[in-house]
């Protein structure tokens, strides 16, 4: 949140006026002020995803351009894995169809297969009979609370969006906060005094974890929300999720690039757009993606502004160098490392900045490339400076 630092009084007014009540609820001065920046309001387009989502939770929003190959073959794993879970489930089933009947019987006091005339059973009979039952229940218990959710979690959730998405080279992925991650926050004050949740945000939406197809990024923090993809997808398809319409206008794709959503009572839904944090960042991303998807770079080139083309085609050409070098993942880890420097709370100062060169410098040198000469055959370090400024 580089930008937010740089505009530090106004956010420091807006923190003494909401905070004055010693709550999270808002107060009208704070509901007149400005979002803090880099959040700004949720547009108007986004409004019927977000409002039914819990207020309470962080949401992060991306594009996944993965081949779809890959996105298959990710999903098959789950599949084979809940297939297995029913098939074991349904084979324990059949082994225990007679038993449950039959203590249920012996229960009541009727005759069935498992009574014993306990008279005539030693102690040490009589416990193993008893402890082997108490184990069938408790393995079953077992069974059913701990395996039986998983297959039913995944027909409701992830075979769900399959069957209403499909795959396709572009899908919008939605990422719900979970539990761990929002349970002590103090609702809309973290954001301004949280450094620690902030950077865990952060680090969840990096060049690095955004590369990842969207199945890959369940983790203790994260969680996809599957209805909400699927209402997405509907939303860019020109399908209305509101009760009163079948059909709406399409929503662009591009409005669910990179971004985290949060909720707050002085301005409701807000959105910080981390591709536009940084322009050299986002244009980092894109040509990352462009690989993956020239389909749709023709495309983008004819709608972005001259500077953000001029930035992407400089770096464009600074991951074909790698990639010719056979050091493509050099880029990769170039872009995390910017990324992360230049959202860090403080903003990206010109010590970070000297800080950032060294350690790609470093970083050059330990995977045998000529530092100083690379940067002069793809323009010079000043423009990405200050561009990253």
């Amino acid at each position: 949140m580089a930008k937010s630092a740089r505009r530090g009084p106004k956010a420091k007014s807006s923190t003494t006026t909401s905070s004055s009540s010693g709550s999270g609820t808002s107060t009208p001065a704070s509901q007149s002020s400005m979002p803090l920046p880099p959040f700004t309001k949720a547009p108007a387009t986004l409004l019927p995803l977000l409002s039914p989502l819990s207020p309470s939770e962080i949401y992060l929003i991306h594009i996944d351009s993965t081949p779809i190959s890959l996105k298959q073959k990710t999903f098959l794993v789950p599949v084979l894995m809940n297939l297995a879970i029913v098939c074991l489930l349904a084979y324990r089933v059949y082994s225990v169809r007679h038993i449950y009947p039959a203590m249920f019987a012996s229960v009541v006091g009727l005759t069935s297969s498992l009574s014993v005339d306990t008279s005539t059973l030693s102690w040490s009979d009589l416990s193993g009979v008893v402890l082997g039952r108490i184990f069938t229940v408790m393995l079953d218990y077992f069974l059913v609370t701990v395996l039986l959710p998983w297959p039913i979690r995944f027909l409701f959730g992830p075979l769900q969006w399959r069957r209403r998405v499909g795959f396709r080279d572009q899908e919008i992925i939605f990422r719900r906060s979970q539990a761990g991650l929002t349970r002590h926050l103090k609702r809309d004050r973290w954001i301004r005094e949280d450094e620690e949740t902030r950077d865990r945000i952060v680090s969840a939406v990096t060049p690095e974890k955004v590369r990842k197809t969207g199945y890959l990024l369940v983790d203790k923090d994260w969680d996809l929300d599957y209805e909400s993809m699927i209402v997405a997808h509907e939303m860019v398809d020109g399908h209305g999720h509101s009760p009163n319409k079948d059909d709406t206008a399409a929503v662009q794709l591009d409005e669910f690039r990179t971004a985290v959503v949060v909720n707050t009572d002085a301005h409701g839904w807000l959105v910080w757009r981390v591709d536009d944090e940084n322009p050299t960042v986002a244009a980092a991303e894109e040509a990352a993606s462009s690989k993956r998807d020239r389909k749709g770079k023709a495309k983008q080139e004819t709608t972005e502004d001259p500077m953000r083309s001029a930035q992407r085609d400089q770096i464009i050409e600074f991951q074909q160098k790698l990639t010719a070098m056979g050091k493509e993942d050099l880029f990769y880890r170039w872009v995390e490392l910017i990324q992360y420097e230049s959202t860090r709370p403080g903003g990206f100062t010109p010590e970070r900045q000297i800080s950032a060169m060294n350690q790609v410098k470093q970083l050059f040198e330990e995977n045998d490339v000529d530092f100083s000469k690379f940067w002069e055959d793809v323009g010079g370090m000043e423009d990405f400076t200050d561009q990253l400024d």
